[in-house]
């Protein structure tokens, strides 16, 4: 039913058996030539927020999910997309203002974006661009926990920037579920660790409080992470 209502390509992402049975994802298909005109549902703050950015794939990329997430969460509230109203907590965590809102998250990343729902639970995702050439050791220091390095370094060369990509979505999965992002103060991205990994499901310490993340089914070239409070 979502799919169909959205004028441009949005689908349901398979979860892990694992996974809670309340949480849903779905997987956006981003047009990053697609003019600012389309996205009618937008409210004037959000359209001023999008004309901002210098480059405009930025500016498609948050106008297209954020449209998304417009109708998603009017399927969910039987709303219309453009009535509804959307704040943001002092982290800038968005929340929907509504009576019988769900929980929601969102991230996006070169030509795909990520949306999260659940109404029993926090949810949290994360989406990046994963470059095999990436030189992951400039941002080990922020990122990874002494355990998280340790599983990385162990696997073969050709395999650690992969490995590295995967932890850093998990670990901004679980902040985002969490409220406190990147640089929200209250746990840093180095303070806990996700690994080892036992097939999709990350082994997140205590650190990070009461969150599990599981990895997500994601396009080639890209890692895709889900968090979820438990």
């Amino acid at each position: 039913m979502i799919a169909a209502t959205i004028p441009f390509d949005i689908q349901p992402l398979p979860l892990p058996a694992d996974a809670p049975h309340d949480v849903r994802v779905w997987l956006v298909h981003i047009d990053l030539t697609a003019p600012l005109s389309v996205f009618d549902v937008l409210s004037e703050d959000e359209l001023a927020r999008a004309r901002r950015f210098l480059r405009h794939e930025d500016a498609a990329r948050f106008a297209t999910v954020r449209t998304a997430l417009r109708h998603v969460l009017a399927a969910e509230t039987r709303d219309a997309p453009a009535s509804l109203v959307l704040n943001a907590d002092p982290n800038g965590r968005p929340a929907l203002a509504h009576p019988d809102a769900p929980d929601f998250n969102v991230s996006h990343s070169g030509a795909y974006g990520l949306i999260a729902v659940s109404r029993e639970r926090r949810v949290g995702v994360d989406i990046e661009v994963a470059r095999a050439t990436f030189d992951w050791r400039e941002l080990a220091p922020s990122v990874l926990a002494e355990r998280d390095r340790h599983e990385v370094e162990t696997l073969p060369e050709a395999a650690q920037a992969g490995a590295f990509f995967d932890c850093w979505t998990a670990k901004e999965a679980v902040l985002k579920a969490h409220g406190a992002g990147i640089g929200g103060g209250t746990i840093g991205m180095n303070g806990f660790s996700v690994l080892p990994r036992d097939g999709v499901r990350y082994a997140v310490d205590r650190r990070a409080g009461a969150f599990a993340a599981n990895a997500l089914i994601a396009p080639s070239g890209y890692a895709a992470a889900l968090a979820w409070s438990v």
